[in-house]
C-alpha cells in the first residue's frame, strides 16, 4: 500500500470513474486500474463493484474511504507544515475585512505574512461587519475579520480587543482636561463616524440615557475623513482607538476619558464557516495570526 494507490481510490470514490481519475491525476487508465488493483491485494478484498455505467464503492470500499482521506490529509498536512519551516509554501488565499482592520491592522500583518510566505498572493476585500459576514457564508471568501457579527453558521476567533474612545485635537479646550463629563461632550460639535454601527448605538445611548442631545454636525462614514476633520478643527469624534494610535504618538490628535459613558471594547474577530477543513495556506494563515505579535 502506498499514497498514489490511495490517491487513486479516493479520487475513483469522487468521480464514479476511472477514466476521469487518470484525466484529474494527468495518468493513464491503465496505471489508475494498476493502482486500485494493488490496493485491492494489499486490503485483500474488492473496493469497487460496477452498477450500470457508474462504478461504485463496495461496502469495504466505504469502510476503507474515511480512512484513506484521513491518511492523504495527515500526508498534506505533514507536507504543508515542512514547505512552511522553509517559508516555500504557495498558493492564493481571498479574505474580507471590515475597512478599519483593512487600514489600520493588515498593513502591517500582511507585510510580516509576505515575508514569511512571499509566494502566497492575498485577494483582500472590504466592506462592513455584515457584508463580511455575507461574503463568509456565500462562500466568496475563505476568511473574514470582523466585529461583533454572530450567526449559527459560523465559528470566530478573536484576534484583539479594541476600545473606542475620544479624539480632540491639541488645540481643544479639553486638552488640559484628564476627564471630561458626558455633558462637556454634548456641548462639542461631533463628527459621527459610522451611524448605524452598535458603537455608536452605544454611545447613542448614553446621551439619551442623562436626556442630552448631541450635537452631531458632520456624519461621515470613512475614519480617515473623520480624523481629517478633528485635525482641521471642525469637531471632536468618538473613534477606535486603533485607527488613532499614529496620530497620538506624533501629538496631531489627543484623546480624552469620558465620565460615565460606558467603556465600549469591540473585539476583532475572525470568522469563518462551521466545519471549515483547515488545511494548506488556510492553515498557515490561522498559524500566522495565532503568532503574531501584533494581535498580542
Amino acid at each position: 500500500m502506498n499514497m498514489e494507490q490511495i490517491e487513486a481510490f479516493i479520487f475513483v470514490s469522487l468521480t464514479g470513474s476511472f477514466s476521469k481519475t487518470a484525466e484529474l491525476l494527468y495518468l493513464s487508465q491503465p496505471t489508475v486500474s494498476m493502482r486500485i488493483k494493488a490496493l485491492e491485494s494489499s486490503l485483500d478484498c474488492k473496493l469497487f463493484q460496477r452498477s450500470g455505467h457508474m462504478i461504485c464503492l463496495t461496502k469495504e470500499g466505504e469502510i476503507f474511504l474515511p480512512y484513506a482521506k484521513s491518511i492523504l490529509h495527515s500526508l498534506q498536512e505533514g507536507q504543508q507544515a515542512i514547505q512552511r519551516s522553509y517559508g516555500d509554501i504557495e498558493g492564493e488565499l481571498t479574505i474580507a475585512t471590515v475597512f478599519v482592520a483593512a487600514f489600520y491592522i493588515l498593513p502591517d500583518l500582511v507585510e510580516q505574512f509576505q515575508q514569511q510566505y512571499p509566494k502566497v498572493k492575498l485577494t483582500i476585500l472590504t466592506g462592513h461587519s455584515h457584508q463580511v459576514l455575507d461574503m463568509v457564508l456565500n462562500h466568496e471568501v475563505s476568511f473574514g475579520i470582523a466585529r461583533a457579527v454572530t450567526h449559527p453558521q459560523i465559528n470566530q476567533i478573536q484576534l484583539m480587543s479594541d476600545q473606542m474612545v475620544l479624539a480632540i485635537y491639541p488645540e481643544h479646550d479639553f486638552s488640559s482636561r484628564q476627564q471630561v463629563t458626558i455633558e462637556d461632550v454634548a456641548r462639542e460639535r461631533l463628527i459621527l463616524f459610522n451611524r448605524g454601527s452598535l458603537d455608536w448605538k452605544l454611545i447613542d445611548s448614553a446621551f439619551t440615557h442623562y436626556q442630552l442631545k448631541n450635537r452631531v454636525v458632520m456624519e461621515v462614514d470613512n475614519i480617515e475623513v473623520v480624523k481629517r476633520m478633528v485635525k482641521q478643527k471642525l469637531g471632536i469624534a468618538f473613534v477606535p482607538r486603533f485607527s488613532i494610535q499614529k496620530d497620538l504618538a506624533s501629538g496631531e490628535l489627543h484623546e480624552v476619558e469620558v465620565l460615565n459613558l460606558p467603556q465600549i471594547n469591540r473585539n476583532f474577530e475572525l470568522i469563518y464557516l462551521k466545519d471549515t477543513p483547515f488545511h494548506g495556506i488556510m492553515r498557515t494563515f490561522i498559524d500566522f495570526l495565532m503568532q503574531s505579535k501584533l494581535l498580542q
